[in-house]
Parts: structure tokens; C-alpha cells; sequence
């Protein structure tokens, strides 16, 4: 009932999955639930945090080549008039792109600092901004001037992509850093050309927020998709785990089936001959089932086959093991348990039995049903096979059958007789 409760609720999460992925394969903005929508926004800030703290050496390596290329060939590109000046702006701005990125790492990488990751990442492209469109744009070297430009343009663009923080936010801050550099630069009578640095600034960031928008949508794709295999294969497992449990239960019982006890009858077997200790095995048989069959009819019969697995599993112990032998033959095993602790179990048994008092008028024992129960113990004993001793539990329940019914025998296995013995005797 459970699993198809399960089953059920997964479906209907599955067909919603499903109804957003039409819905986002058709927009590029937002078509999330709010409580989807600050998840997809969590992991996708936690993902890009964990790729800034991981690729931290890539960076460093990859930030080194190019200052040894960017410095050698800024000698080359300065105007010597301007060499002193220009040079240690450019060689202050790389420094403090540097900075910017030890400082990104430090919000990712420190754990007193992760929860900031964010407004740490937009600050910092605030500040990146800013200071290299101070620093290089007030150089004299015109083509140094149009390389910072195009610096500014891959901030704006790469800030976007690696921190993971929402494109609207950076578009804010992006937007914030142009307005504020611009300011700066009338403020203190820079000498620049203000459509050329509008269109850089706030034309890269719009630039840079519309890409962040379409890569943000095929991640969002990808994050549905993601979340329908998951449903999937928690759909497909719960099919696997139900396929199981049918071949290895009894359909009408809900216990072991015969399969299933052949299996678990080789480990106890094998456990014991190992370990030395002491396995008991219980073949329990309900009385004159076939006059209580032909009398009620078969429905009746199943409840009452129902009913007895029922009390049986609840009289034994969470160690123990039981299984539908057969028609209305149980076996129950007993692991690490001696003779008595096998005589008490089997005494819970026939009392929980008892204590159903399910009418038999053709009983000829009983006004209720009753059983009889045949017991057993293995000592690990290396002479007798997993075969052997299950025939001397059945003989110990032939015993009590042939005694008149009702009662729980006790069989040694010194006493067992070979079955092919009692057919020539």
C-alpha cells in the first residue's frame, strides 16, 4: 500500500517535472516554483563556490602565463614618453586582478566566509570594475586604453558565468560599478570619451546578463532533467524492489515463499557447521485442513492460512525466520537456539494459535483449528546434510501427527531413522 502511495506521488511529481520542461524549453526566464526556484539558485551557487575553490591552482597557473605575456608585451606597446606612468598602472592592475581573485577564493575556500560567497562575488566585480577602469583608462598609450577596454569587457562577462550568483543581481551590480565609475571619471576631469566608455561599461554588462540569461536557461533545463531521472529511478527501483519481494513471498501469506526459504535454510546450514552453534527448525502443519477446506470452502481456508502465517510471525523472535512451506505447511527457523529455546518458541506459537479460536466443527481434535509441530536441532554436526536434517524435522512432525495431532514433538537426531528405512519397515 505503501509503495503505491509512492509510486502515485512520484508520478504526479514526474508529469510536473515534465510540464516545467515544456514550459522552460519555451522562455528563457523564470518558470520555477519559488520553492524550486531558491533550490536551483542554492546548489547552482554552491557548484560554482566548490569550482572557484577547486580550480584554484588552474587559475593561479593560468592568471601567471598571462602576466608573462601581458607585461613583456607592454613594454613594447607604451609610448616611452608615457613608460613610467603607463607601466605601473598596468602592472597595478594586474596585481589588482590577483587580489580579486585570492579574495573570491578565500569566500569559497574558508568556511566562516562560504555563506558571504555572494555578495562577496558581486562586490568583488564592483570593485574589479572600478578600480581597472581607473587604472587603465587613465593611461596616456591610447592602445593600452582600448586593451583595458576590452578587459573590462571579459570582467563583466566572466564575473557572470563563474560565481553562480543570479543574473539580475549582477546586472545590478555590473550597472552599479558603471554608474559609479562614470561619476568618477567627471569628478575628478578625466579626459575620456564618454559614449565609448558607456557603450564598454553598461553595454558589456547588459551584453554579459543576457548571456548569463541563456546559459542560466540551459542550466535550468538540465536541472529538470536531472530531477525527472532521479524520479525515474526512484520509480524504477521501487518496481525492482516489488519484483522482488514477490519472488521471494508468498502471495497470499505476505511471508517467505518455498524459494526464499531454500535460500536462507543453505545460509543457517552453512552459518552453523561454521560457527558450532545450535540451529532449530519448527515444520508446523494445520490439522484436518482439507475437512476445513471441502467443509467452508477455499476462501475460507486462505483466510485461515492467512491468518495462522500472521500469528506465527508474530509469536517468533526478529532473529528467527518463517516461510509457507507449502499448501498449509509452515517451517520456521531458529538461529543460535538450543532445544528449550526452541520448545519455548514453539509453545508462543501454539498459543497464539490457540488464542485465535478459529471455529473447525470437522476437526476431530478440536471445536477450533489447531496445529501440530515438529521440532529439531542442528549442532552443526558434519555428517548430516541440509537434506537430512530437514527430513528429520518432517519426520518430527509426522510424529506428532501420528500421536493424535495437536501437540509439539521434539525429534533428536539420534534418533533419526532414514526415510529410506521407514519405507522398507
Amino acid at each position: 500500500m505503501e509503495s503505491k502511495y509512492n509510486l502515485a506521488k512520484l508520478q504526479y511529481d514526474k508529469e510536473k517535472i515534465e510540464e516545467l520542461i515544456t514550459r522552460q524549453s519555451q522562455r528563457v526566464g523564470q518558470v520555477f516554483p519559488k520553492k524550486m526556484e531558491q533550490e536551483f539558485w542554492s546548489k547552482n551557487l554552491e557548484r560554482a563556490r566548490k569550482h572557484v575553490e577547486k580550480y584554484l591552482w588552474g587559475g593561479v597557473l593560468s592568471y601567471f602565463i598571462f602576466i608573462l605575456v601581458i607585461l613583456p608585451s607592454d613594454y613594447w606597446v607604451i609610448d616611452k614618453q608615457y613608460f613610467k606612468h603607463d607601466f605601473l598602472n598596468c602592472s597595478l592592475g594586474l596585481a589588482n586582478g590577483a587580489l580579486c581573485l585570492l579574495v573570491l577564493f578565500a569566500f569559497s575556500h574558508f568556511p566562516k566566509l562560504r555563506p558571504y560567497f555572494a555578495q562577496a562575488s558581486m562586490a568583488i566585480m564592483f570593485w574589479a570594475i572600478v578600480s581597472t577602469s581607473w587604472l587603465t583608462l587613465t593611461v596616456d598609450t591610447i592602445a593600452l586604453r582600448q586593451q583595458g577596454l576590452a578587459i573590462l569587457c571579459m570582467i563583466y562577462i566572466v564575473s557572470s558565468l563563474i560565481t553562480g550568483v543570479k543574473p539580475f543581481h549582477m546586472l545590478i551590480a555590473g550597472l552599479s560599478a558603471a554608474f559609479v565609475t562614470t561619476i568618477l571619471f567627471f569628478t575628478l576631469k578625466v579626459d575620456f570619451n564618454v559614449m565609448v566608455l558607456g557603450r564598454i561599461l553598461f553595454g558589456s554588462c547588459i551584453f554579459a546578463y543576457v548571456i548569463s540569461q541563456m546559459i542560466f536557461a540551459r542550466e535550468r533545463m538540465i536541472y529538470l532533467y536531472s530531477m525527472r531521472a532521479k524520479i525515474s529511478e526512484k520509480m524504477h527501483r521501487i518496481h525492482n524492489s516489488e519484483l522482488l519481494h514477490l519472488s521471494q513471498h508468498d502471495g497470499l501469506t505476505k511471508i517467505s515463499n518455498r524459494r526464499t526459504f531454500d535460500e536462507m535454510m543453505e545460509v543457517f546450514y552453512e552459518q552453523t557447521r561454521q560457527e558450532h552453534c545450535a540451529l532449530a527448525i519448527l515444520f508446523i502443519d494445520i490439522d484436518f485442513f482439507k475437512n476445513y477446506n471441502d467443509f467452508y470452502g477455499h476462501q475460507k481456508g486462505d483466510d485461515v492460512i492467512s491468518s495462522i502465517a500472521k500469528s506465527i510471525k508474530n509469536a517468533i523472535r526478529h532473529m528467527d525466520f518463517v516461510a509457507r512451506y507449502g499448501g498449509e505447511e509452515f517451517v520456521v527457523l531458529l538461529p543460535e537456539t538450543d532445544a528449550h529455546g526452541a520448545y519455548a518458541v514453539a509453545s508462543n506459537i501454539f498459543k497464539s494459535i490457540e488464542r485465535l479460536e478459529i471455529p473447525h466443527e470437522k476437526s476431530s481434535i478440536s471445536d477450533f483449528i489447531t496445529i501440530s509441530l515438529g521440532i529439531t536441532v542442528y549442532h552443526g554436526e558434519a555428517e548430516l546434510s541440509k537434506e537430512e536434517l530437514l527430513e528429520i524435522a518432517d519426520q518430527a512432525l509426522y510424529r506428532a501427527k501420528n500421536l493424535g495431532r495437536n501437540q509439539i514433538y521434539y525429534q533428536s537426531l539420534r534418533s533419526y531413522i532414514p526415510e529410506s528405512e521407514l519405507i522398507k519397515s
